[in-house]
């Protein structure tokens, strides 16, 4: 993947911290250069509040600070709107505000986007209620035409609180594209399902079997497949808490044979991608990643043919 490859990805995925770094890079602005533009525009942001929006220990959340953002992306000729849209919504704050860590954790997995926060909400009393997941394990398959294929997911989870019956799953495939959707379970079974066609995703409530209590482990596996599969060039995992141990395996089909293969990790809260390693598939045509311990971020492959 070409360093324009990457910060395309980033504007799209998110999140807001690697596609504002990045942007600023490609621009060559340092944070004085565009602390002082945005004082230039009448927008009162600090060098160090830039920095730390670059280095993820916050997001824009004020009426000022996301106005500076639609000037920072005229500043560094981007698309209007596309920080914007990278930036969640504002978080309360003060006593008697019920804790929300495990909803900040999945937002902020998933780079921050604005249009996250609202499905997150419907699923609050799940996501109040979150399994510690022992291990994971997911085979994703790529067809003959290179296209996305099924996903096979295979986890064993353990429950945090007494009386735990659901869990939330989130998947995605690109703007404008319906997203992937569980079709089917094993332990569990797709229950309430939010998708939002234009981001590509889709959040899935699943149900378990049996009411897990505190300690309690439960074995599920569910299937995932996509209505309108794209060419497959990559595939990640991204951790909102960190895994006993992660094992991903991607699958080509005959004659989809990949010409070469990376594996590679994106940690939060810097989002900085990392591990870049070459891998090749076995005699069965599968590439395997495998984490012990794996931390919050993203783990992934990219692949090619050319």
């Amino acid at each position: 993947m070409t360093e324009n490859d990457e910060f395309a990805e980033a504007l799209r995925t998110g999140p807001f911290c690697r596609a504002l770094s990045m942007a600023a890079q490609a621009r060559g602005l340092s944070l004085r250069q565009l602390n002082y533009r945005l004082r230039a525009r009448d927008a009162s942001v600090s060098a160090m509040t830039l920095s730390h929006w670059q280095s993820g220990r916050s997001v824009p959340e004020r009426e000022e600070s996301l106005r500076a953002v639609e000037i920072l992306e005229e500043v560094l000729a981007l698309p209007t709107g596309s920080l914007r849209r990278l930036v969640g919504s504002r978080r309360p704050r003060g006593r008697g505000v019920r804790s929300a860590v495990p909803l900040h954790r999945r937002h902020r997995a998933w780079g921050h986007p604005a249009f996250l926060p609202p499905l997150l909400e419907e699923f609050r009393d799940s996501l109040m209620k979150p399994v510690r997941k022992i291990e994971l394990h997911e085979t994703f398959h790529v067809r003959p035409d290179r296209c996305t294929g099924r996903l096979v997911v295979r986890e064993l989870v353990e429950a945090r609180q007494d009386r735990t019956r659901t869990m939330i799953f989130a998947a995605r495939s690109m703007p404008g594209v319906a997203p992937p959707l569980v079709v089917e379970g094993s332990g569990c079974r797709p229950g309430t399902v939010l998708t939002l066609d234009e981001e590509g995703f889709s959040l899935t409530e699943l149900v378990l079997d049996r009411t897990l209590r505190r300690g309690e482990r439960l074995a599920i596996g569910f299937v995932q497949e996509y209505p309108q599969p794209i060419v497959a060039e990559n595939h990640h995992r991204r951790i909102a808490e960190s895994v006993g141990h992660y094992h991903g395996e991607v699958v080509f089909a005959p004659g989809a044979e990949p010409v070469s293969c990376r594996t590679w990790r994106a940690r939060t809260p810097e989002n900085r991608t990392t591990g870049w390693t070459t891998v090749r598939p076995d005699a069965t045509r599968t590439v395997h990643v495998s984490r012990r311990n794996a931390a919050p971020g993203i783990h992934g492959l990219h692949w090619t043919w050319e």
